[in-house]
């Protein structure tokens, strides 16, 4: 009994050790086993051309640590990134600051250029709020005001700590608004952006819940109401894009990082994050990326 029982545990380890490899011989045979990438989604058979104009593009799966790049353009180009840079300012402010405290609105942030929040000289607020309206409105006035509570040279100073700790080598913050300045630009490349986030997604839930709405009403401390609209037009087109984040100046041209839900691999389900950067057309170039994910990949 006992010679019969050892040759059949011997048969299956050397089959077991056979199929972990992906080539293997048999009677002189060469025989290639092709591994499956149970996460990877599957091609169809025809891909469509992907016809994306703007400057730099990447779109990349994201599920419990795992990234599958599915297009890219020029994704380690450093680029200007324009009001993508609120993202980090919104980091440096969750993390630093009690978003009950209140803020009070000085004369040096009204004077940063734009209006968006329509933010008054004195006015007082909780960080809270004013961080709805620097991210939902993109106002300029708002970061540099959540920037003035600490102190503007030490609050950007954290975000390029933050920024060397995330791994994003290729970036450089000059201001929280991402603003440029004569001969200086905050500067980044959609790689480095999307370890941003995959850190908002994995760290900063609040960030994504105000970025995913098109609008909010706010009433100040002082008494001021107002509704604020979200930038991003996408939110009201389809319930796919879960939130995302704009960004224009003649320098960065258009810039729009969208996160979406709609995509699933094997029961997977994950995020696709698309960062477009260096569009004229920043989210029409978003609708016909999302639309060729639909159409080339089997999810």
């Amino acid at each position: 009994m006992k010679k019969i029982i050892i040759p059949v545990i011997f048969v299956l380890l050397l089959s077991f050790l056979l199929i972990q490899r992906s080539d293997f011989t048999i009677a002189n045979q060469e025989i290639k086993v092709e591994s499956v990438d149970l996460f990877r989604p599957l091609s169809k058979d025809k891909i469509n051309e992907l016809n994306i104009e703007s400057n730099n593009f990447l779109s990349v799966f994201i599920k419990d640590g795992k990234e599958i790049i599915l297009s890219e353009k020029k994704a380690d180009e450093v680029i200007a990134i324009a009001s993508l840079t609120k993202l980090m300012t919104a980091i440096i402010v969750l993390e630093n600051y009690n978003l009950d405290d209140l803020i009070q609105i000085s004369a040096s942030a009204i004077a940063t250029y734009g209006d968006a929040g329509n933010l008054q000289i004195g006015e007082i607020m909780t960080i809270r709020d004013l961080l709805y309206i620097t991210l939902i409105e993109s106002s300029n006035d708002g970061a540099e005001a959540l920037a003035e509570k600490m102190g503007v040279s030490t609050f950007v100073y954290k975000m390029n700590e933050k920024a060397t700790s995330l791994g994003m080598n290729n970036t450089w913050f000059i201001n929280p608004s991402g603003l440029d300045e004569e001969n200086l630009y905050n500067f980044s490349t959609v790689n480095d952006l999307k370890k941003m986030v995959v850190y908002i997604l994995e760290n900063h839930s609040l960030i994504a819940e105000i970025l995913s709405l098109p609008e909010k009403e706010l009433t100040s401390h002082s008494g001021i109401s107002r509704t604020i609209k979200n930038t991003n037009v996408l939110l009201k087109e389809s319930d796919a894009y879960l939130w995302g984040k704009t960004g224009y100046t003649n320098r960065a041209n258009g810039c729009l990082i969208l996160i979406l839900n709609n995509f699933s691999i094997n029961n997977n389900q994950g995020y696709v994050i698309n960062i477009i950067a260096g569009a004229d057309d920043k989210f029409g170039e978003a609708r016909k990326l999302e639309q060729w994910l639909e159409e080339s990949f089997i999810w």
